[in-house]
């Protein structure tokens, strides 16, 4: 869970934020934008989890292989098909994989626009998008975009204990499915933005790095960065604390 004492100080905050709506609560307001939050992660830096508990805090969706399975059903293809190749999807679905998985000739193109479609549905609600270059997909609507990243050591530690597999093994895997999914986002958004890149800091308005901040303590972080952002969240936290 979350640090107590960060949390403790954000319902301080928040409070606040209740009080202040019920004071304007008379008062003719805008409709509540959804919130919407994608996450982008190196394999291990616990991307996943922050999804998770922020997943429990706000009381709002998380979409991960949800997005495969909506992309499976616009592409008229079977689950059944795509889920043998879920660990390549998410570590980066090329136009390749895309065909192998569909059985056509499949240009990487046909599948962005399946994705496009997809994200920008779920992105109309309230909702959290790991991975799949969301990000890219939403970057000209009002989200908020989380880039969760650690040193390739305390990853590969992390991926060892928790899979049971020797340092060695998850340094390889850790490299692997990282170089995977920055070459995806080249394959897919490289020509429609030339700044595309996972490392252009520039494409994401938090960036958190978990070798010194565990992943439950970075709820926080995203939370206050949420509110500072202009996204109303206190109904969500009434709503899932009452």
């Amino acid at each position: 869970m979350p640090n107590t004492d960060c949390l403790t100080y954000l319902k301080a905050i928040l409070s606040k934020d209740v009080e202040a709506a019920r004071y304007r609560a008379g008062k003719d307001q805008p409709e509540r934008r959804p919130i919407v939050i994608t996450i982008s992660r190196d394999y291990g830096a616990g991307g996943e989890l922050i999804g998770a508990e922020l997943s429990h805090y706000l009381g709002i969706p998380v979409y991960d292989r949800e997005i495969l399975r909506l992309i499976a059903e616009r592409s008229k293809t079977s689950e059944l098909h795509v889920e043998p190749h879920d660990e390549q999807v998410t570590s980066g679905l090329t136009s390749f994989i895309f065909s192998t998985i569909t059985g056509t000739n499949a240009h990487a193109a046909l599948y962005r626009r399946y994705l496009y479609d997809v994200v920008s549905d779920l992105g109309r609600q309230d909702g959290i998008l790991i991975g799949r270059g969301a990000h890219l997909v939403l970057r000209d609507q009002p989200i908020f975009r989380v880039r969760v990243i650690a040193s390739l050591e305390t990853c590969a530690e992390r991926i060892a204990e928790d899979e049971g597999i020797d340092i060695e093994a998850a340094t390889r895997r850790v490299k692997d499915i990282n170089a995977k999914r920055h070459q995806s986002i080249q394959t897919l958004f490289s020509d429609i933005d030339k700044k595309c890149s996972l490392e252009n800091a520039h494409n994401f308005d938090l960036v958190i790095n978990t070798d010194r901040i565990a992943p439950e303590d970075a709820v926080p972080l995203v939370l206050i960065g949420l509110r500072q952002a202009g996204f109303c969240i206190h109904d969500n936290h009434a709503k899932t604390r009452a």
